[in-house]
């Protein structure tokens, strides 16, 4: 085993080499919380998460092995290897989804309504964004990829990485704008 790694780390390593079971288990629920914010953020609702992180912990598994030999940071590899799985898991659904026709929408400063959201209700929102937006959005703002890169992963050209990025900010600031005049009117503002 490589230096790099913790006993707790060693020692799951090796189960999840030797497939034993109880090793995959707390290996699993070791990273379960963090793994699943990965995956909420490339998906539209909980059990679309489950499934891709559950798709990610397969290929973690089975893959663990050349991992030990080369070494690293457990967690950032795992991590790596969701958010991959999440890229190919949406590039799969685009493939198979029909192309969204946008109407223009007129965009106003929402940056003081953003400021008083939460992580939770931003996130949310970015959810509510069909899988290519989401997938742009993500990849842009939350993972820093470049859309030359962005372009590569999807599959897509870059200006369509641009152009997704653009409408996943407009469908945001539209949905903010709405969110906000709900509120409002709850309020009797």
């Amino acid at each position: 085993m490589h230096i790099s790694f913790s006993k707790v780390e060693e020692e799951l390593i090796r189960g999840c080499i030797k497939n034993e079971r109880l090793a995959q288990k707390r290996l699993y629920e070791r990273y379960f919380g963090k793994m699943m914010g990965v995956c909420m953020r490339y998906s539209s609702h909980r059990e679309q998460a489950t499934e891709i992180m559950n798709l990610g912990f397969f290929k973690v598994f089975k893959t663990i092995e050349s991992f030990s030999k080369r070494g690293g940071n457990l967690e950032a590899w795992i991590y790596r290897i969701m958010v991959n799985t999440a890229i190919d898991y949406l590039r799969s659904e685009m493939r198979h989804a029909h192309s969204d026709i946008e109407k223009s929408v007129y965009v106003e400063d929402t940056s003081d309504v953003v400021s008083e959201m939460s992580a939770a209700d931003i996130m949310e929102l970015v959810n509510k964004l069909t899988p290519a937006y989401r997938a742009v959005f993500n990849l842009y703002v939350v993972e820093g990829y470049n859309h030359g890169e962005i372009a590569e992963l999807l599959g897509i050209n870059e200006g369509t990485s641009k152009s997704n990025l653009a409408k996943a900010r407009a469908n945001l600031q539209a949905m903010i704008i709405e969110q906000n005049k709900v509120n409002l009117t709850a309020y009797g503002k």
